[in-house]
């Protein structure tokens, strides 16, 4: 009998334990059987993400089925809630043939892109303006990861560590675009890719105004001095990797509540956009920032080995389009068909 009463206990601790994990780990329901829904009810959810927010599940899957049904290469994959702290999405989940990799649909909607005035560490190109993205968009959910990159270009040229997991760099902005145009994919815009991190926050990472917040969602350095960070800026700059230290697999912290990972640190990310020198004549609709005078093209969100200030949603640098070294990666991103 005490036999039996131990097994029926372990048993009993086993099924409880199985469902405190489903109860703490968030599931993905899958959207197989999604029926699409109506081209104007799919346009009025999608065009702006409180219009998401507020329409029930059912509506968000269908208009995921929707996208699906218009965009070739991409599976609707489910739905998954991701942030924390009072920020949080259900955000459709697509797979991408081509590449194998994850993309979140993002909706629509109104942001302030830039930072505040008091905001602590602000540059002086951070100009608050307000932004519409009026076209809801595709986006990988990690930085194009060297398997994918190899699967479609056939050779890794990665510099740093080589795993599969881990962000592909050493690919110049001609590379990225033209990974993306075999793709059917594209580089954001620099105002989607701000939209995209911020998900929804105002706070100098998303995550939160604290550098002790940014720890549990990002991979940089925070105890790097001045001096050293110019050190290793000036490394990368030249295709040298700095020592010691290097770039991490993808998806080994909390997602956005975007579901994306790693838009803070890790490597920074091209985007489609020719360099200002600020936000004065900036597009106001999410579209790209051209200019057939500009040599120099954008980078966001920071990487492994700079301090926080390098890695706030508002931070922009700068690098001719030929750079290649491993502190430089990309996340690509596709439009949705209207």
């Amino acid at each position: 009998m005490r036999v039996r009463r131990r097994v029926a206990v372990i048993v009993a601790l086993l099924l409880l334990a199985g469902g405190l994990a489903a109860w703490l780990v968030p599931s993905r329901q899958s959207g197989r059987g999604a029926v699409p829904a109506r081209d104007d009810d799919a346009r009025r959810i999608l065009r702006d993400v409180a219009a998401w927010d507020a329409a029930t599940h059912d509506e968000r899957r269908a208009a995921a089925a929707w996208v699906a049904a218009r965009t070739e290469g991409f599976a609707f994959d489910g739905t998954e809630t991701f942030g924390f702290d009072g920020h949080r999405h259900e955000i459709a989940v697509f797979a991408h043939a081509a590449t194998g990799l994850e993309f979140s649909l993002v909706p629509g909607g109104t942001f302030l892109m830039g930072s505040p005035g008091n905001e602590v560490d602000r540059d002086y190109d951070e100009t608050q303006h307000t932004v519409t993205i009026t076209k809801p968009f595709l986006l990988c959910r990690t930085e194009t990861t060297q398997a994918a990159w190899k699967r479609v270009k056939g050779k890794n040229p990665s510099t740093g560590t080589i795993g599969t997991d881990h962000p592909v760099e050493t690919v110049s902005w001609d590379d990225a675009r033209a990974f993306c145009g075999k793709t059917g994919l594209r580089l954001p815009s620099e105002s989607e890719w701000e939209y995209a991190c911020r998900a929804g926050t105002t706070t100098r990472w998303w995550s939160g105004d604290a550098e002790a917040d940014l720890k549990r969602v990002a991979w940089f350095r925070s105890d790097a001095g001045v001096w050293a960070q110019f050190v290793e800026r000036a490394l990368g700059w030249l295709g040298r990797k700095p020592p010691a230290t290097d770039h991490v697999a993808v998806a080994q912290k909390d997602a956005n509540p975007f579901g994306l990972h790693d838009v803070h640190g890790n490597v920074w990310e091209w985007c489609e956009d020719a360099w200002h020198d600020g936000s004065h004549g900036a597009p106001t609709d999410g579209a790209a920032w051209r200019s057939a005078a500009a040599s120099l093209r954008v980078l966001r969100g920071g990487y492994w080995s700079v301090t926080a200030w390098f890695a706030r949603s508002e931070y922009r640098n700068w690098a001719v389009p030929q750079l290649r070294n491993s502190l430089i990666g990309f996340r690509p991103a596709r439009s949705v068909a209207p």
